[in-house]
C-alpha cells in the first residue's frame, strides 16, 4: 500500500452488522499495511470543524508577547497550554521544528481528586484570559472528536476479532488530549521540518488538516508519500500502543510536516491515549504459538509521564 486509503465510515455508523464488519475490515487492512487512513462520514459537522479553525487562527494572532505569559506557557510539569517554536527538546542538535501549538485536555472540576494530587498527569487547562467563548469552542470540539474515537475504539475491536466494547473500557477516564497546531511559513530547507519524522505514542490519533498540505507518511517501502487534505475527512493514524496491543499487527508509521507551500498551515490532532491506569499487553487475538508476544507490558501512565518531563525545555 503506497498511498493513505480512504475509510467511508457511515456504513459501521448507521449499516447492519455485515456491513459494520466490513468497514472494520477495511480499516484493519489500513491499519496492517500503512497505519494510516482517511475516515469520511464520521458523523462531524462541517460548522463544527470550522470553528476549531477558526479558534486556532485566533489564539496564533494573539501577539507573541501574550502568548508567552507564564501562566500559559507549557513546561516539563505543565503539559497543557501554548507550546513556542523550538520549545521541544530533541537529543540531537538539529534545527527545532517549525511549529508552535497550543494543548488542552477534557476540562475536569477543580476537586477532581486526581488534579488534586498532582502526579496523575491530569491537569487543569491553562486558558487565555478574557476569551470564554474560544474555550467553549475547544472544549465543544472536544467532545465531539471523542465520539469519533469511541466508534473507532468499537471498529479496532471487531477487525481484531475482539468484542466490540474491548477497548472503551481503557479510556473511561483517559489521558486524551487535544492540540491547535500551526506551522508558520518557512524555507523547504533540508533538516528544516514541521515535524520532524515520528511515531505517535498514542493508541492513534485522529488528525482534522486544514486546507494546506504537508502531512507526510512513511511507507513499508522506505517512501515518503504525501497525505494531502481531503475536505470534510480526519486522518487516523496508529500509535506505538495499539502497536503493542496488536504485536505490531497495526503499524505505527513514521510520519512528518514539511511546509513547502510558503502559507501557513494548520492542524488538529487528537491523541487518544487510555487512562492512567491501563496496561498495554498482547492481545490474545495477535498472538500464539510461534508467535510470542513482542512486548513487555506498559504502564500507560508511567510511559507518559515519562514523555512529558523529556520533551519540554
Amino acid at each position: 500500500m503506497e498511498e493513505v486509503p480512504v475509510v467511508d465510515f457511515a456504513p459501521f455508523l448507521t449499516g447492519n452488522s455485515d456491513e459494520k464488519q466490513d468497514v472494520a475490515k477495511a480499516i484493519g487492512t489500513a491499519c496492517t499495511e500503512i497505519g494510516f487512513f482517511y475516515l469520511t462520514n464520521h458523523g462531524i459537522p462541517s460548522e463544527t470543524t470550522r470553528g476549531i479553525f477558526t479558534a486556532a487562527r485566533r489564539f496564533f494572532d494573539i501577539p507573541l508577547e501574550k502568548r508567552m505569559d507564564p501562566a500559559l506557557l507549557i513546561s516539563p510539569e505543565q503539559s497543557r497550554g501554548y507550546q513556542p517554536v523550538g520549545a521541544r527538546l530533541y537529543p540531537d542538535t538539529a534545527a527545532p521544528d517549525v511549529m508552535e501549538a497550543f494543548k488542552y485536555q477534557r476540562e475536569l472540576s477543580e476537586d477532581d481528586p486526581e488534579l488534586l494530587s498532582g502526579d496523575r498527569i491530569q491537569q487543569a487547562n491553562k486558558w487565555p484570559q478574557g476569551m470564554p467563548e474560544w474555550r467553549q469552542t475547544l472544549l465543544e470540539y472536544f467532545e465531539a472528536v471523542d465520539g469519533v474515537a469511541a466508534n473507532l475504539l468499537r471498529a479496532f475491536a471487531l477487525t481484531l476479532d475482539l468484542e466490540e466494547t474491548y477497548f472503551l473500557e481503557y479510556y473511561r477516564k483517559p489521558l486524551t488530549q487535544v492540540s491547535l497546531l500551526h506551522y508558520p511559513p518557512a524555507p523547504p530547507t533540508d533538516g528544516l521540518y514541521g515535524n520532524r519524522p515520528h511515531a505517535d505514542a498514542t493508541a492513534f490519533t485522529i488528525v482534522l488538516q486544514g486546507d494546506v498540505p504537508g502531512l507526510e507518511v512513511q511507507t513499508k517501502s522506505g517512501r515518503w508519500v504525501t497525505a494531502a487534505p481531503i475536505d470534510g475527512s480526519f486522518v487516523i493514524n496508529i500509535g506505538a500502543y495499539m502497536a503493542r496491543w496488536t504485536n505490531d499487527r497495526f503499524r505505527s508509521t513514521m510520519h512528518r510536516v514539511v511546509n513547502r507551500t510558503g502559507e501557513e498551515r494548520f492542524s488538529v490532532p487528537y491523541f487518544a491515549i487510555p487512562d492512567f491506569d491501563a496496561v498495554i499487553e498482547c492481545l490474545s487475538t495477535c498472538k500464539g504459538p510461534g508467535k510470542p508476544a513482542k512486548y513487555e507490558p506498559l504502564h500507560v501512565g508511567t510511559a507518559i509521564q515519562e514523555k512529558f518531563s523529556g520533551d519540554y525545555a
